[in-house]
């Protein structure tokens, strides 16, 4: 049980991150989102060359092209190497992607500015929309590298801020004023949009931690484990698991559990402990349970399932099985030594006695017929003493064969004692019964039975036959037989009496 809890808290475990990870996986994050950077300044920049195109000094227009395309340049370059980044270089990296930033703010910060001077007022609200969107936009793909958001955004806003400041009108100073109150607004938001980033990472990294450090656990545990989600999808499954099961992790990942691997024989399935683990929250035990693997072969199992608590909330279930196979053929078997008779393979005095008493209560409630067969073979003790103990064995197991190949499934055969046996016949009136009794004798009579390599006897049995009456009990039934086995016997031996 202490392991158990051992496995659960895993989930709650607080693993020492490695932060420095975490920073390589924001720059990894920040470079894929590069192809859509370099297209929308691709974009914006078409839009802004078309707009000052006749109204800008081609020297100025020039220029300014020629940083948009080392802008871009630097850019692609950057998307082309930032995947051989590592953790011993992600302090270089990041100065390549601040650099990258930095310039491309400059870049845009320039074109504010000559659109401030060249161009009329009614086109320079053009201006607010280019630097604007640059600056918002760049919140989602600039913001998972510390201090990138701001080394684009102050050099792109720094250039119409002081022109502004430069200006000697009101009208200007307030510009300038929104502006440095914009781009404090947007940091502050940066910030809190890279702090969700971090988390999710984190947490991410929390989850990876935690199902790697179950996996290495459990590796060599001679259990399967699964966990699964509050929905029943397979999260988790160990490599014992897999190997039970035949199903790889791959394979079954995000798959319900009950569609793919548990089934309900004879349970209701909303009484599935598994279903009360993640979606009730409680921790129940079976051995009687079964699951299904790959191959469609359906097996029994020990099964524990618990639920995953988070914050006082159920988020899934661990559940630990065992395949109980052998277990349950040898409880069979140890049950089929109770109540068979060893030698003979039929059922023992004691489980007849039981079988009886039933079969009878049964007879008088649905008022049925029900006989009883009790044989004894001729001069048995003749053939112990003749042949010795294993040939009389031999007599025992070959009667035994007949008598089980001659009755129906539902009758029950059982070893009396000795050289007797007994036969209940339910729902059998006495002439079917002594249509049974004779013919089972006749079989006996005529099969020869071999005792040695190249030696047959001959053995012939007395049988009495019995049917219930209303009212009767078993101890009067079994009088009522062995009176009629009795007087088979007296009468000459290897003959049917009523």
């Amino acid at each position: 049980m202490q392991f158990f809890k051992s496995i659960l808290n895993i989930f709650k475990y607080n693993f020492n991150l490695d932060y420095k990870a975490i920073e390589l996986d924001q720059l990894l994050a920040a470079g894929e989102k590069l192809p859509v950077i370099i297209f929308m300044n691709m974009f914006i920049g078409t839009i802004s060359i078309i707009m000052i195109w006749s109204s800008v000094p081609y020297r100025f227009l020039f220029g300014w092209v020629v940083l948009l395309i080392l802008s871009l340049l630097l850019r692609f370059l950057l998307y082309l190497t930032y995947k051989k980044s590592s953790i011993e270089t992600i302090g270089q990296w990041n100065i390549y992607f601040l650099a990258t930033s930095f310039f491309s703010g400059i870049t845009w910060g320039l074109i504010g500015l000559i659109i401030e001077i060249y161009l009329a007022e009614a086109h320079q609200g053009f201006e607010v929309f280019i630097l604007g969107a640059m600056a918002v936009g760049s919140i989602v793909t600039a913001t998972f590298i510390r201090w990138n958001y701001l080394a684009f955004m102050i050099p792109m806003l720094l250039f119409p801020t002081v022109y502004y400041f430069l200006q000697s009108d009101p009208y200007h100073h307030f510009m300038g004023v929104m502006i440095l109150f914009f781009m404090l607004v947007l940091s502050v938001s940066s910030i809190n949009f890279r702090n969700i980033q971090a988390e999710k990472l984190i947490s991410f990294k929390h989850l990876s931690n935690s199902k790697q450090r179950l996996k290495d656990i459990t590796s060599s545990m001679g259990e399967g484990i699964f966990v699964i989600d509050k929905e029943g999808n397979l999260e988790f499954m160990n490599a014992e698991a897999e190997h039970i099961l035949g199903w790889s992790f791959e394979e079954a990942k995000n798959t319900n559990l009950h569609n793919l691997i548990h089934i309900h024989l004879d349970e209701d399935a909303s009484e599935c402990i598994v279903k009360k683990a993640y979606q009730e929250g409680e921790k129940n035990h079976s051995e009687d349970d079964f699951f299904q693997r790959k191959n469609g072969e359906i097996f029994p199992v020990s099964i524990t399932a618990a639920p995953i608590n988070v914050n006082h909330d159920t988020s899934g279930a661990v559940v630990i099985f065992r395949d109980i196979t052998e277990r349950k053929a040898l409880e069979k078997q140890l049950s089929d030594l109770a109540l068979h008779d060893k030698l003979t393979g039929l059922y023992n005095r004691g489980s007849f006695d039981e079988k009886l008493d039933y079969e009878l209560s049964r007879a008088h409630r649905y008022h049925r017929n029900l006989s009883l067969l009790m044989f004894d073979i001729d001069f048995f003790k003749k053939v112990n003493d003749t042949y010795g103990h294993q040939a009389g064995d031999d007599v025992l197991k070959e009667i035994a064969h007949i008598i089980k190949r001659s009755v129906r499934g539902s009758d029950y055969a059982a070893r009396f004692g000795g050289e007797e046996f007994m036969v209940i016949l339910p729902e059998t009136e006495s002439t079917k019964a002594f249509e049974l009794a004779e013919r089972i004798r006749k079989t006996l009579e005529a099969e020869p039975i071999q005792i040695a390599e190249n030696e047959t006897i001959h053995v012939t049995t007395s049988i009495g036959v019995a049917t219930s009456t209303k009212g009767i009990t078993a101890k009067k039934l079994m009088l009522s037989v062995d009176r009629a086995l009795y007087k088979a016997k007296n009468s000459g031996r290897n003959r049917v009496c009523m």
